[in-house]
């Protein structure tokens, strides 16, 4: 597996979770692989819901990734990849429990739930601290 990023800049990380937070309304879950470590940016409520977010998205899996997501939210996905010149980004806009959205980038792809696992791991790691 690759080295984790030496100079990954996390505020840039936030500034495309606010992006996010203002074009889609809603809570935000931004992953991104970087190497062997998984990076989480989120907006608030995000992040106060990342662990029940993961969950229920886990569990449905199969069915987010059967959405065609629009296209604000693919180009949203492009954007973010191409400025953190890494293809294994996954972004998740919750405005609900029913109405979730997931989108991914060409990296990504047949690895969301690993990510989505890999999320849940590091919030249940950092709460053990």
């Amino acid at each position: 597996m690759a080295e984790e990023s030496q100079n990954f800049d996390r505020s840039v990380l936030q500034a495309f979770v606010g992006a996010a937070w203002e074009e889609f309304d809603g809570e935000i879950l931004l992953l991104v692989r970087d190497g062997s470590r998984i990076r989480m940016g989120a907006s608030e409520s995000g992040g106060l819901n990342a662990r029940a977010i993961l969950s229920v998205c886990l569990r449905r899996l199969n069915q987010l990734e059967e959405q065609d997501p629009d296209t604000t939210t693919r180009a949203f996905v492009r954007v973010v990849s191409e400025s953190l010149n890494n293809d294994r980004v996954v972004l998740l806009v919750v405005r609900d429990e029913d109405d979730i959205r997931l989108a991914y980038g060409a990296g990504a792809r047949g690895k969301v739930g690993d990510m989505l696992n890999d999320a849940l791991d590091a919030i249940g790691r950092e709460r053990r601290r």
